[in-house]
């Protein structure tokens, strides 16, 4: 057996809840501090007074919802502090929190509902419209409650505390705990997978989970995690993005968020400015257009230290874009999963000669291998499927014994389902997804691989490969579907596909070439994280007879 192992380790408690780690806070905070802030109301919240409401508010959902250590309660809404102070009191109260995108389809969230079967559902505004058509078909019964601006006729408000009283608490002092608890084998939060490979799963994370993925991160980097950092965070806070950020390590901490409900480029580049933010948390599509859009060279960002992005990898093209941009701003990169609590890579500014291609290096307290498709390692130099074995590795899918032994091998080590490989340094590289594979008669053909190399087609602006079947060859056939340059789209232009075709075939060996064909679309589908759904294409590309596919001249 080839494992790596990350050069820090830390000891990490086994009898904390994870309300018991936010109370505890690290550093001397001040009590005045804002450390939530709405982007579009305005609405602030100082730490000491956030704390005190989340005590009464768990008072609260104990008292007049009778909310029991154990009790499941899924929230569907906006970014707002009410999401976050909900959550918290939750976790004070002894219950387990079910984040659910607000984005998400009826039907979407009819499975996530039927799949979790909370005891209460918290929802906003923005879910109003939908949530009667995801519960006519539910055959859970459960209580739903609301926060945000706008009340609703048909349920009644959650009975949050909006007091500022630091004087004094309730009766919930400390937080509730189950009987006999026990951190590895409590769960406090079911995160739904996104998806981009069959049905969502319902992800387990235990309290353990929480609190060694806040040891972990501040232990590998403190940089990274400190209390003097600013930043201004759009992702939906139903992602495990949020999860580590905006929940965990941003309260354990006593640091600053500015909470914005969807991303818009203007207020996002203003409020970095005006914010004075230390740090931006990005994903790989906000990169490219803040590498690119006009906007982002109105403003200035004298206190911005790091990007950071996540939720998908960054093309080593739009990296390089970033840097010319924002010369002066380190660009770092976390690799991670809902099912490992968040990151197991990250890198920081202390990270001076890292590759723009690379990931980072382990957090502490992870163990790394890569494995073959027959499940041999194949040591660090890979490439091969990257499997983790470390404290944040999830409990399990919820209701799915079979899924979970698939993915937790023997001896605790999770499979990613990602192709990787590290450096001499230490570096993870992503190759690719293993579910994306292409086999074209018997050679495997990575599709990152292909779209590194035709973003750099001078008239393609976003590309994404994917295997198609071809009955006459008995096999699959690489195929790319690309975003061309602005001026050229709605154009059914056969000599500038066929071009991209003979740009790659140029550049890789002969079983790696575009056989499937290129096709032109006005934008590639991905989820809010900004992630490319290759399914999505993959439908595109069964129903593809009226499409103009051209390949490459064999």
């Amino acid at each position: 057996m080839s494992t790596y192992y990350s050069p820090t380790w830390t000891h990490i408690p086994d009898n904390l809840s994870i309300s018991q780690l936010m109370a505890s806070g690290v550093g001397d905070i001040s009590p005045h501090k804002t450390i939530y802030e709405e982007a579009i109301t305005g609405k602030t919240v100082a730490y000491e007074p956030f704390r005190c409401q989340i005590r009464q508010t768990a008072y609260h959902l104990r008292h007049a919802l009778s909310l029991q250590p154990g009790d499941i309660v899924s929230i569907i809404a906006s970014s707002c502090i009410d999401y976050i102070l909900t959550a918290q009191a939750v976790w004070w109260a002894g219950g387990i929190v079910s984040p659910i995108n607000n984005s998400l389809h009826p039907d979407e969230i009819f499975h996530a509902l039927n799949l979790i079967k909370p005891r209460f559902v918290v929802v906003d505004e923005t879910v109003y419209d939908k949530l009667p058509k995801a519960l006519e078909r539910n055959n859970t019964s459960c209580a739903i409650y609301t926060i945000g601006g706008i009340p609703s006729t048909e349920w009644p408000p959650l009975p949050l505390s909006q007091s500022s009283d630091t004087k004094g608490y309730l009766e919930l002092h400390t937080p509730i705990t189950i009987t006999g608890f026990n951190s590895k084998a409590t769960c406090a939060a079911i995160l739904l997978s996104s998806g981009t490979t069959g049905a969502p799963k319902a992800v387990m994370l235990s309290h353990y989970n929480l609190v060694a993925a806040c040891f972990q991160l501040r232990t590998d980097n403190p940089q990274n995690w400190r209390g003097s950092q600013r930043e201004i965070f759009f992702p939906p806070l139903s992602h495990v993005y949020a999860l580590y950020v905006c929940f965990t390590m941003n309260l354990w901490l006593g640091a600053y968020v500015c909470l914005m409900p969807r991303f818009d480029v203007k207020l996002y580049c203003r409020l970095l400015q005006d914010r004075s933010a230390t740090l931006a948390r990005i994903v790989p599509a906000v990169a490219r257009v803040l590498a690119e859009s006009p906007v982002a060279r109105e403003y200035r960002y004298p206190d911005l230290e790091y990007f950071s992005c996540a939720a998908a990898p960054l093309h080593e093209e739009t990296a390089g874009k970033l840097r010319k941009v924002f010369p002066g701003v380190a660009l770092c990169q976390t690799y991670g999963c809902t099912e490992l609590t968040g990151p197991c890579v990250q890198s920081g500014v202390r990270d001076k000669d890292l590759p723009l291609s690379a990931s980072g290096t382990l957090i502490s307290n992870t163990g790394i291998r890569f494995l073959d498709p027959d499940g041999k390692d194949v040591g660090s130099r890979g490439p091969g499927e990257i499997i983790c074995r470390a404290p944040n590795v999830m409990m399990g899918y919820m209701h799915n014994v079979k899924e979970t032994a698939e993915i937790i091998l023997e001896g605790g080590w999770l499979r990613t389902g990602d192709l990787g490989y590290l450096d001499s340094k230490g570096y993870l590289y992503i190759y690719g997804r293993l579910k994306e594979l292409i086999k074209y008669k018997g050679f495997q053909v990575a599709p990152a691989e292909l779209e590194n190399i035709i973003i750099q087609h001078a008239l393609v602006e976003e590309a994404a490969v994917i295997g198609v079947w071809s009955a006459s060859q008995d096999t699959e056939l690489p195929r790319a579907y690309v975003v061309l340059r602005e001026d050229l789209r709605g154009y059914s232009n056969a000599a500038v596909l066929q071009e991209i075709s003979d740009f790659v075939s140029d550049k890789v060996s002969n079983y790696k070439r575009l056989r499937g064909g290129v096709v032109a679309i006005e934008a590639l589908p991905r989820n809010t994280t900004g992630k490319v759904l290759k399914k999505v294409l993959k439908d595109k590309a069964a129903n593809s007879d009226k499409e103009r596919v051209l390949g490459p001249k064999l």
